[in-house]
């Protein structure tokens, strides 16, 4: 299974059958890609890139209904997702202890997805999907 598959199976699994957060999740997912290749691919970025994370961001992000019904619940994991991956950033080519963890709070983002499916389906949803959603993103290199 590809990273992109595993990605939009874990995406449909924290969404359940709610339409309006299987976008929300999508919108945070292209706009991690996207800034994620701007970080890592520089030389591939493209001026349309651009314009495409700042409208995920700037206009489909505070359009998607589900998000602006449970704003006060994401935004909090937004920011710590956010500090998480800037600091997994700086860890990473550090090598040993620090590169293990930064392999792990890179993933959280992935906390946004499971407080979608608490959000969506509650705390016994949550707990059923919960480890299935770990197990896509679980890193080889350890």
């Amino acid at each position: 299974m590809t990273y992109e598959e595993k990605v939009a199976e874990a995406v449909k699994l924290c969404a359940g059958r709610n339409r309006e957060a299987h976008l929300y999740l999508n919108i945070i997912c292209k706009a991690a890609r996207l800034i994620d290749d701007l970080l890592d691919e520089k030389d591939k970025w493209k001026e349309s890139d651009t314009y495409d994370l700042a409208y995920l961001l700037l206009v489909e992000l505070p359009d998607n209904p589900f998000f602006a019904e449970n704003r006060t619940h994401l935004l909090p994991l937004h920011l710590v997702s956010l500090n998480a991956w800037k600091d997994a950033n700086s860890w990473e080519p550090s090598g040993g202890t620090k590169r293990i963890y930064s392999l792990v709070i890179r993933d959280t983002l992935t906390e946004v997805g499971l407080m979608v499916a608490y959000l969506v389906g509650g705390r016994e949803y949550l707990e059923n999907v919960s480890l299935k959603i770990r197990e896509f993103f679980m890193k080889e290199e350890f």
